[in-house]
This record gives C-alpha cells, sequence and structure tokens, in this order.
C-alpha cells in the first residue's frame, strides 16, 4: 500500500513541473488555453505513461525473454510519438510562439500610438492580419525587408531554415532528457524488483528445504516414544498412535501455511507433550503455563516444537529426578516462550538434534529478522532456553 502512496505522489510531483516552469503561469486559466503549456504537460504525461508500459511490459516481456530487437524498436517508437503526438493534438498556429508573444506585447502596449501615426511607422508582420481602427488595408503591403525594434529583435518571421531548425530542436532534442529519465527510472526499478524475487524465491525454496528436514527429524522422535510404550505394553500405546497421528495431520496440513494460529500451534504442542508424558514416571516433575493465548495472533508453524522436543530428549531419565517446565506468554502480539529442563540424559546426544536446533534457528533469521530475541543457558546439569517473538504483521 505504501509502494501506491509513493507513485501516486511521484506522478503528481511531475505533473507539476509543466505547470510551475510555465513562463504563462500568472494564477489564471489562461494558462490551459496555452499550446505550449499543454504540449508540455501532454508531454510529461506519456513520460508518466511509457515509465509504467516500459516497467510492466517492455522490460517483462521483451527485453527479460531476450527479444531485444523488438524491445528497443519499442522503445525507439515510444520516444518519437512522446516527441511528436503533442504537437498533433494541439498545433502551434503560429510559425513561433515566442515571437508570437513578441508580437503580441508589442502590438498591445503601442495601440495609442497607432492611433495617432501612421501605419507604415509600424509596419505588421506577414504573420498577421491587421486593419487599423481607421479602416485603412495595408493588406497589399510588403514589410520592409529588415524590420527590427529598437533591441534588435527581427519584426518578421525568422527564415524557413531557421523554422525548421527550431521546431526540430524543440520536438526531439529537448525531450530527451525527460525520456532518458523515464527510461532510465523504470529499467532500475525493474532490475530491484527482478532481484528481490530472485531474493524471495531464494528464501523461500531455503525455507522449504528447513522444512523438509524437520519433519523427518520430529517423526523420528516421536516414533521413538511410541516405540517405547510398546516395549513396556502400556495400556498408553494406542493412544500415543492417535495423538501422533494427530500432530502428524498437523504437520501434514497446517505447516505448509506461511503461519496459523498460535492457539492451534499450542493445540498440537499440548498434544506432543501428552504424547511425552505417557513414556515419563514420577521421576518427571513437569509444568506447562499459558496466560494470554488468544485467537488474534499468528505465528510460523514449528518454531516452538523443537525446543519442546529438546527437553523431553534430556530431561527425561527414569533412573534419576529431573524436572521440565514449559511457559507460554503472550501480551499485546508479544510472545515470551521459556523451557527448561535438567539434562539427565547425557546419551542422548547426537547429530540430529544439532540439526534440529540449526534448523530453528535459521527459521527464526529468515522468518523474523530484528523481530526476535533468544537466549539460550547451557550447563551440564541444566538446559534454559527464552524465546522473545513480536507476532504483529
Amino acid at each position: 500500500m505504501k509502494n501506491i502512496y509513493y507513485h501516486i505522489l511521484l506522478i503528481l510531483l511531475l505533473l507539476l513541473i509543466p505547470i510551475l516552469s510555465s513562463p504563462e503561469l500568472d494564477g489564471s486559466l489562461h494558462l490551459l488555453r496555452s499550446p505550449g503549456f499543454l504540449r508540455d504537460f501532454s508531454r510529461y504525461f506519456l513520460l508518466i505513461v511509457f515509465f509504467y508500459i516500459n516497467l510492466g511490459f517492455l522490460l517483462p516481456k521483451l527485453y527479460d525473454k531476450r527479444r531485444l530487437l523488438l524491445y528497443w524498436v519499442g522503445v525507439f517508437v515510444s520516444y518519437v510519438w512522446i516527441s511528436t503526438l503533442p504537437f498533433l493534438i494541439f498545433p502551434n498556429h503560429h510559425r513561433n510562439d515566442d515571437e508570437f508573444d513578441f508580437f503580441q506585447n508589442k502590438i498591445s502596449k503601442t495601440t495609442d500610438q497607432i492611433n495617432q501615426k501612421e501605419f507604415h511607422d509600424f509596419p505588421p508582420p506577414n504573420d498577421f492580419d491587421f486593419v487599423p481602427e481607421d479602416g485603412r488595408n495595408f493588406e497589399n503591403q510588403k514589410p520592409p525587408s529588415d524590420m527590427r525594434g529598437s533591441d534588435g529583435r527581427q519584426f518578421g518571421p525568422p527564415p524557413p531554415m531557421m523554422r525548421q531548425d527550431n521546431f526540430f530542436a524543440r520536438t526531439y532534442l529537448m525531450g530527451i532528457l525527460p525520456f532518458l529519465f523515464s527510461f532510465f527510472s523504470s529499467f532500475f526499478l525493474h532490475q530491484s524488483i527482478k532481484k528481490k524475487e530472485m531474493e524471495r524465491a531464494k528464501a523461500k525454496a531455503d525455507l522449504l528445504n528447513l522444512r523438509y528436514q524437520l519433519q523427518p527429524h520430529f517423526l523420528f522422535n516421536t516414533l521413538n516414544s511410541i516405540y517405547s510404550l510398546i516395549l513396556i505394553k502400556s495400556d498408553d500405546a494406542s493412544e500415543g498412535i492417535l495423538k501422533l497421528s494427530n500432530v502428524m495431520r498437523y504437520i501434514v496440513e497446517e505447516s505448509e501455511n506461511d503461519f496459523v494460529l498460535l492457539s492451534k500451534e499450542l493445540f498440537y504442542i499440548k498434544d506432543y507433550i501428552a504424547l511425552q508424558l505417557m513414556r515419563t514416571d514420577e521421576s518427571l516433575d513437569f509444568d506447562y503455563q499459558e496466560n494470554g493465548v488468544t485467537d488474534d495472533v499468528k505465528i510460523v508453524p514449528m518454531i516452538l516444537l523443537n525446543y519442546i522436543e529438546n527437553a523431553f530428549k534430556y530431561g527425561v531419565n527414569a533412573e534419576e529426578n529431573s524436572k521440565i517446565s514449559i511457559e507460554v506468554n503472550v501480551k499485546d502480539e508479544q510472545l515470551n516462550f521459556k523451557v527448561f529442563n535438567h539434562i539427565v540424559n547425557h546419551s542422548a546426544a547426537d547429530e540430529s538434534t544439532k540439526v534440529g536446533m540449526k534448523n530453528t534457528t535459521e527459521r527464526l533469521e529468515k522468518l523474523y529478522p530484528g523481530k526476535y530475541t533468544l537466549n539460550i543457558e547451557e550447563n551440564k546439569k541444566s538446559y534454559f532456553v527464552e524465546l522473545n517473538l513480536d507476532l504483529s504483521s
């Protein structure tokens, strides 16, 4: 939405240039009747149209697909039309705008003198039909070959070659700099958009890779828990399989989404916790607290689960008393997540654990850059992790 506002503001500023730079700007509507101003204004308008045509069609459809000949032909044709079309729409009925303005001012200033003097003192330019008030017609009178005012400016029209050169310069040469500005602006903006799209595609591919690495890791750990229940012939094995089915369905269906409700994420995390608690005994002191969780906040799926997996993997040992505590607090879309566990299972260390923790940290960095803090305190006896996460969109 911000980009739209920037584009609207830029368009308005560009359209103000011919208005503010016009020498005929006097606060009246006379400006809107001036062919010179209308040509300049329409030229800037066409430059804006070319900017978006080049950005949205010529560059992606021709330049990016290596159809360079067609692309440059399109650019050249656009330049010719932008330079020529304003003169076709708003033709100049006078051979020279500046010359016409000079005559108008000269005639306006000398109206009283014309009534008092002979008309031959003020020979009319041959580009205008001028009949003095006394009724005399000098239509057939030829103007002097050199009609110049006191300031040395020629009254009569410039030679044909000079008029053609001026028209070419005003039509094509004077408009080349604004056209180049429009062209290079759209070109560099297009390159910037392409670069960002490539970065987003790469980031998305990296995230998918991390997600597919995380899912098997989670599945293996959970199957180990079910296997433990089956070995001891626990009646909880069937319920464990059901909960595993629910958790795996969540992983397959919901983890493909960019965001899920935090409440739904925690619901399946609690299923996983229940699954893990089935294989523990009274040697484990477990505590779970949850505060402020509503259906108004969302989170990237599978971010929190790995820390809980890690706690059960290292914090459960039937031969040793241990403690695991999990705390989830949400306030004003700010998540505070804490996990603490005693380290009582030293044989659990393996490469998969390191992979899982590394993947989770990488996902945080890619999905919440600058929006999280992760504090980990570890020693030989305990492990503590605290994650503060900004869940605001």
